[in-house]
């Protein structure tokens, strides 16, 4: 019995071992280009030239950042980002917890007919001419919508709430109606403050679709001045060296392509990743959670 126990408790032990290894070497292969983005975001041209990929620049500048903002509409376009974020967020989260509240009740009406149709959009669409065709019939080319409706639905979300709703004791509703309470009073006061770890994971999951999107504003937005951070940094990407070029003289030019680009990356992922380490805890939670039961 003994060596039984002790050779469980080794391979226990090996695994543990193998897993931390494992997990070390994948957050190793994911920093390391993190890494060097930050480091060549505060290189001087002369710095890469002479070093390349340095591990800390030799003469450390903000001159990337700098020209990042004053000789483009990174500014302009980082507030529709978060005007794109914020408002498509809060819209998306009403259509989701609304349908996914009703079709967790087994007794409503065409539930299944329902479901079923939704689920049917996950694996087939309309296409991108149709969209695009649709969308310049509702007259929303060119316009902010055209960036926050169209993108305002998730299946996959909306499956992992209407679980969530249907892990909730139906106790907890039915001794409210008995209190007196209505339909909208339970889904506000009781049903919703019990799901806050799948809220807290499609707040992430939609807000970081929207903050990442750039596709559909390059399809609908034509005027630059809507244009969010993402498809701006897309521009400078494309096009750094004349970029650079058409920095004013009289900020001076010590900035260079690659500069450009990796201070670019940073400015877009900071806002996500100070984000993140608050929901971190709800997101793993329902994850899990909405992994187990479908």
């Amino acid at each position: 019995m003994k060596k039984g126990k002790k050779r469980k408790k080794k391979k226990i032990e090996l695994f543990d071992v193998m897993n931390t290894l494992i997990l070390t070497c994948l957050m190793i292969v994911v920093l390391i280009p993190f890494y060097f983005t930050v480091v060549r975001s505060f290189m001087t041209q002369q710095d890469f030239i002479m070093n390349g990929a340095a591990l800390w620049p030799e003469h450390f500048t903000l001159g990337n950042y700098r020209d990042i903002f004053v000789g483009s509409n990174m500014l302009r376009s980082f507030g529709n980002s978060v005007l794109y974020t914020v408002t498509g967020v809060a819209f998306s989260m009403f259509l989701t917890t609304t349908m996914a509240y009703g079709l967790s009740k087994k007794n409503y009406p065409g539930r299944a007919l329902i479901q079923n149709m939704v689920i049917f959009t996950m694996y087939f669409g309309g296409g991108l001419i149709p969209f695009f065709l649709l969308i310049k019939d509702l007259h929303m080319m060119n316009t902010r919508w055209a960036v926050i409706i169209p993108l305002s639905f998730n299946v996959f979300n909306l499956i992992i709430l209407r679980n969530f709703f249907e892990q909730l004791p139906p106790d907890l509703e039915e001794s409210a109606t008995l209190d007196g309470a209505n339909p909208l009073q339970i889904f506000w006061r009781i049903s919703l403050p019990l799901v806050k770890p799948a809220l807290a994971t499609l707040v992430l999951f939609f807000a970081v679709g929207r903050w990442n999107e750039w596709f559909h504003s390059s399809l609908f937005l034509g005027n630059a001045k809507l244009w969010p951070m993402q498809l701006e940094l897309r521009q400078i990407l494309w096009s750094s060296a004349s970029f650079v070029d058409s920095i004013p003289a009289e900020v001076g030019r010590p900035s260079f392509s690659e500069g450009i680009k990796a201070s670019a990356v940073m400015v877009t992922m900071l806002p996500i990743m100070c984000v993140y380490p608050f929901l971190q805890k709800y997101f793993v939670k329902g994850v899990m959670i909405g992994a187990i039961k479908s």
